[in-house]
């Protein structure tokens, strides 16, 4: 299979240097990277903080002057930009990244080409624009969780002491992310998961896609959890799992279905 071509656009008066890596490795899950840019005015005190860091990342600037005092024109390059890419017909996937609602229109016209958006941006981001991709992904709680991985030292401790750490964090910001980005309570992705499983095995990674779908926002890592499997293992009450080897002795494939199922 063909690897999906992505095109990453950084809102950069909009988004922090900070979440570079991750938008970074979050893109790379999705295919190869063909376009990196961030978008910003050369004037801005938030853009200049990229400066070390797009090199690092092999991130291409695309800096704008300002023409009137306090009016960036990097938005419009940025769509100007995105809709040459549409046209060129060479991209799969485009990650916009930002956490302003004023793209929500771009992020329609995207999808409306048939084209994958992935929408990356803060809890702050407002609803309209999340709810207009195909999934959004909250950086400052990836950047959280993995704050949390590095200082309790994940990989030395067990996995029950760093999913209460997880857990506690995703209680601290529940109030904050209510006001923007309407995330669905835990239980009620457990219900959409019943939903979906038919009446056999289902390959998880079908059902995560399908979940994905559903909700524009979804992402385990939002409740605490660093994957879908670590999703279902907490719920083990509801659904079994079972995992089969592909043959290269690195990978399996996992399966799930209902805990009730004969």
């Amino acid at each position: 299979m063909q690897e999906n071509q992505v095109a990453v656009l950084i809102d950069g008066d909009n988004i922090s240097p900070k979440y570079a890596e991750y938008i970074k490795q979050e893109a790379m899950r999705i295919g190869r990277i063909k376009i990196f840019r961030l978008y910003g005015s050369v004037s801005s005190s938030s853009v200049r903080s990229w400066y070390k860091v797009m090199p690092k990342h092999a991130i291409s600037p695309v800096l704008q002057i300002t023409y009137t005092k306090g009016k960036s024109i990097a938005d419009q390059a940025l769509t100007i930009d995105a809709m040459d890419i549409l046209y060129n017909g060479e991209i799969d996937v485009i990650c916009l990244v930002t956490s302003d609602c004023d793209f929500t229109k771009l992020a329609y016209r995207i999808k409306e080409s048939g084209k994958t958006l992935i929408g990356m941006g803060e809890h702050k981001t407002n609803e309209s624009f999340a709810r207009a991709c195909d999934e959004f992904k909250v950086l400052d709680l990836i950047y959280k969780v993995k704050e949390i991985e590095e200082e309790t030292g994940a990989d030395l401790i067990e996995e029950e002491e760093e999913q209460a750490a997880l857990e506690e964090l995703q209680e601290t910001e529940a109030e904050d992310i209510v006001e923007a980005i309407s995330i669905p309570a835990e239980e009620d992705i457990v219900e959409s998961i019943l939903d979906i499983i038919e009446d056999d095995w289902e390959n998880l990674s079908r059902i995560g896609a399908a979940i994905g779908k559903q909700i524009s926002g979804f992402d385990a890592r939002n409740y605490g959890y660093r994957s879908v499997t670590q999703f279902i293992k907490k719920h083990q009450d509801k659904f079994e799992l079972k995992f089969e080897d592909t043959g290269d002795g690195i990978h399996s494939v996992v399966y799930i279905r209902r805990r009730d199922n004969p």
